[in-house]
């Protein structure tokens, strides 16, 4: 029974496998595209003009929208994400064509934003943001090219994390993208962060550099730093350098963090005291000094 249990806490905490991303962008030289949108961090549009101040933040907030569902938002849902009160309907219409000039079209004459044939707002692949160039990069290093190449794979995990530049839309105003709290892609992006720290992690530690292992792992935590997976996998970082202060250090700091999150009520968890003891076994010792 004690087996079956801990199977199924195992199963439990495993992160889910993301699967494919369901927009795959083009990474060859050829497939740069029209319009960039830096939305993990501060957003920021690259290859379209800047529009007037008094429409600007309701047209970057719809762009927003739109490259965060791919598969296409109906009229009825952009205008009750961007005017949470209500909106006319001639205002809704008068808006989103509006949005399809800013928007334009490809040199071939394309429209880069449409209605699709369910009366979904859709845009072009032309059209891209950093999430989706993440996503692309995490598969392709973990199930595409970089899966069986060792020297592909660590390029394509570097690319995707150094696109963690912070929470989703980190700039964004006061009051506005309400829409968000009713989705799941905040948390996708710090698990996907994670998922990509701990593949490099193990990469470096298989090729015997837990330095650039550690480094990788910091990173990620700057974005997801409640991923235990992330501290549990830092341990063991701090323990292939054969630096026993640095593995110190870190196990104090993972003590800490737990400490104040929890208030001191609840203990580590079990997976993670379990990895102390093994890595570290003075580290109760150390704690009991120290409290």
């Amino acid at each position: 029974m004690v087996r079956l249990f801990a199977d199924a806490v195992s199963e439990a905490d495993r992160a889910p496998d993301p699967g494919p991303p369901p927009f795959r962008v083009d990474l060859t030289p050829g497939g740069q595209p029209a319009v960039y949108a830096r939305l993990v961090g501060t957003y920021e549009v690259i290859g379209l003009d800047t529009p007037d101040a008094e429409h600007g933040p309701l047209l970057h907030e719809a762009l927003a929208m739109l490259l965060l569902h791919r598969e296409g938002v109906h009229p009825r849902v952009l205008a009750s994400g961007l005017w949470p009160r209500g909106v006319t309907d001639d205002v809704r219409d008068a808006f989103i064509a509006r949005l399809r000039t800013w928007l334009g079209t490809d040199p071939d004459g394309s429209p880069r934003f449409g209605i699709g044939t369910i009366g979904r707002l859709t845009l072009a692949p032309s059209v891209v943001c950093d999430l989706d160039v993440l996503r692309t990069l995490h598969h392709e290093a973990t199930a595409g090219s970089g899966s069986g190449n060792a020297r592909i794979r660590e390029r394509l995990l570097d690319d995707a994390l150094a696109l963690a530049r912070g929470p989703l839309l980190a700039d964004r105003p006061k009051g506005r993208y309400t829409w968000l709290s009713h989705e799941v892609v905040e948390t996708q992006l710090l698990l996907l962060v994670a998922d990509v720290a701990l593949a490099l992690s193990g990469h470096h530690l298989e090729a015997g550099n837990p330095a650039a292992a550690l480094d990788a792992l910091d990173t990620a935590l700057t974005n997801a730093p409640a991923d235990e997976r992330l501290w549990n996998e830092l341990l063991r970082a701090a323990h292939a350098t054969g630096d026993t202060a640095r593995l110190e250090s870190t196990a104090a700091a993972l003590v800490a963090r737990h400490h104040g999150l929890s208030g001191g009520a609840r203990g580590l968890p079990p997976r993670t005291e379990a990895l102390l003891d093994k890595l570290l076994p003075a580290w109760r010792e150390a704690q009991s000094a120290a409290g």
